[in-house]
């Protein structure tokens, strides 16, 4: 058995093995058979195309010698573009094999074990060849890659931890490229390399709210140190330096010994003048001129407001509310950055979406005004996206209509749906996401094109549209809704009326003491009234219209036709408690903690 099974191997080994006479030159490639392989598109790329005219086919090609002629074996791709640029291709040539399993499992083998050079390799490659004195476009030429590309690659060699990143996690030219913008900042750098990672279709939001930071946090260090010239105290916490000392107060809140308002140029040379800084939403910088202790400075408090009457707890609840909409609108500003760079691209797109034209219809259909206001600035959005030339907001109108006029049917169809998102988002602002509105439809078009809303953007698109979620919804409005709290022991159903009798109102109300007033029950009413059979006349309406009850209670359960039939129109409503919007998280604590993104509801 042994002996049997060493001489299977053997024979499979010898099988393997390459002929002996093993021959090698440079061939024309339309003299050879291509036969079936398992890759079923060549994809000849230009990029390819370009490295074969430039360079020739640098790998040989396997060829076999058959009675029909050498063909094939290996190197498909590489003999089809070397006919396509008119080159020679360097072959190996053996004997053939009309062995297909062996064909097929060769093929699969040289296209499976092959491994492209990684983006580090490619950065790396780009750097040794701009160190010999190779420029950017000639790197470009030279490899088949775009400048662009090329240049994002050099400037990502010249910073030390981006580069070590791109290294490690083999990160993309694009994302690599945006960390190299936080060279300085390690904690910017840390938090971007594991959104790049773990939620990279999160990144560009990410990105553009560390963007605004910073260029918030230059305008406080600016701010800061005007303070630092002037020789002003700096307060850096408002609630323990200024809210809970009794000593202090906001100048606006304050007059001079002689009843004069105090303005910071007339409080210069108070020895207690101090000053908070705060950023609001869209970066802009104030500042809270204060007086630490406005007692010993010689200072008198204004009147307070008499007609703020709200609890502490109101004020907290409007306190916090407003900080969830400044940290909203915050995120907003961020993510409509990089909406509208999202657009641009779109706008150069050479496809257009399926249901472009659905969308367009149901745009002239409730947002004409929209595209009418946005014709009065010639389109300067839509210019500014497709390239046109622009003007103070302003477009082109003549440019607008040389490049429709110029274009075929489909291209016009894009240019109107690039009209229509820059006149809708044209509207758009900080207001959107707490409004919604025709704006839901705009963003859900938006994502089911490709664009990531960020978590402020889903806030303003709603819940999803998904087939469950309209069942569900389908399975609430089909629901019965009652406002009567159910009954722990429901009572007997009434029997059925005999033909020709009225019949009886469930479970009739009884009144003890007809002198006592007994409290109407809001949720039980409606229902208990629907129940009475409706009897009244004209007559009976109209004087309990015009006499009203003196007895709540008994106008309630008395079984009037008037009270019953009125009851039955108008059922108090259920009340539900609206869900709570919280607050945009950042980009870098959700991944973090491993939360998913939320989406509240409208307002």
């Amino acid at each position: 058995m042994s002996v049997q099974t060493e001489s299977k191997h053997t024979e499979k080994r010898a099988r393997n093995a390459l002929a002996p006479k093993v021959e090698f030159g440079m061939l024309d490639p339309r003299t050879l058979l291509v036969e079936t392989n398992v890759r079923a598109q060549a994809n000849l790329t230009p990029r390819f195309l370009k490295s074969i005219r430039d360079h020739g086919v640098l790998a040989p090609v396997l060829v076999q010698r058959t009675e029909q002629g050498p063909r094939v074996r290996a190197g498909q791709r590489r003999t089809l573009a070397a006919i396509e640029v008119g080159v020679q291709v360097p072959a190996m040539i053996v004997q053939g094999s009309e062995d297909q399993v062996r064909r097929i499992a060769e093929q699969m083998a040289e296209n499976d074990d092959r491994q492209g050079l990684r983006t580090a390799d490619r950065v790396a490659a780009f750097e040794q060849m701009s160190l010999l004195g190779v420029s950017a476009t000639d790197i470009a030429n030279t490899t088949g890659h775009s400048t662009s590309d090329v240049k994002a690659a050099l400037k990502i060699a010249k910073t030390k931890k981006a580069k070590a990143v791109q290294a490690k996690y083999d990160i993309d030219l694009e994302k690599t490229l945006v960390i190299a913008e936080f060279e300085n900042d390690a904690e910017a750098v840390k938090a971007l390399t594991e959104i790049a990672i773990k939620s990279p279709d999160r990144f560009a939001h990410a990105a553009q709210q560390r963007r605004d930071d910073r260029d918030a946090a230059a305008r406080l260090a600016e701010a800061v140190k005007v303070l630092a010239d002037a020789g002003i105290k700096r307060v850096t916490n408002w609630n323990t330096e200024v809210k809970d000392n009794k000593e202090a107060r906001e100048l606006d809140k304050l007059q001079t010994g002689e009843g004069k308002v105090l303005t910071p140029e007339g409080h210069a040379i108070c020895p207690q003048r101090a000053a908070y800084i705060s950023t609001s939403w869209n970066g802009d910088i104030h500042i809270r001129h204060v007086c630490l202790d406005y007692k010993a400075a010689g200072h008198k408090q204004n009147r307070t407001n008499p007609n703020d009457t709200r609890t502490e707890t109101e004020k907290q609840a409007a306190s916090t509310e407003r900080a969830e909409v400044v940290t909203n609108n915050k995120a907003w500003k961020s993510a409509q950055t990089v909406r509208r760079q999202w657009l641009a691209d779109f706008a150069k797109r050479k496809t257009t979406p399926k249901d472009a034209a659905v969308f367009l219809a149901h745009t002239m259909r409730v947002d004409a005004s929209t595209i009418e206001k946005a014709s009065q600035s010639a389109h300067g959005l839509a210019c500014e996206w497709l390239g046109l030339k622009t003007t103070n907001g302003w477009g082109s109108r003549q440019a607008l209509a040389d490049l429709i006029d110029k274009s075929s049917p489909a291209r016009a169809l894009h240019i109107s749906l690039v009209l229509a998102l820059a006149a809708i988002e044209d509207r758009t602002g900080v207001h959107t996401w707490r409004g919604g509105g025709n704006e839901s439809r705009y963003l859900r078009a938006l994502e089911a094109w490709g664009y990531n809303l960020s978590d402020v953007e889903q806030i303003a698109r709603g819940p999803q549209e998904t087939p469950a979620a309209r069942a569900k919804q389908a399975r609430a409005k089909a629901a019965p809704t009652t406002n009567a709290a159910p009954a722990s022991n429901p009572a007997p159903a009434a029997p059925e009326a005999k033909a020709g009798e009225r019949p009886k109102a469930d479970n009739p109300a009884p009144i003890s003491d007809p002198t006592k007033v007994t409290k109407p029950t809001k949720a039980a009413t409606p229902a208990r009234d629907q129940a009475k059979p409706q009897t009244a006349t004209v007559s009976n309406a109209v004087k309990a219209q015009e006499k009203p009850a003196a007895n709540p209670a008994k106008a309630t359960t008395s079984g009037t036709g008037a009270t019953t039939k009125r009851a039955a129109a108008k059922p108090q409503p259920v009340k539900q408690e609206a869900a709570k919007r919280q607050p945009v998280k950042r980009e870098e604590q959700k991944i973090a903690s491993g939360a998913q993104p939320t989406t509240a509801g409208a307002r």
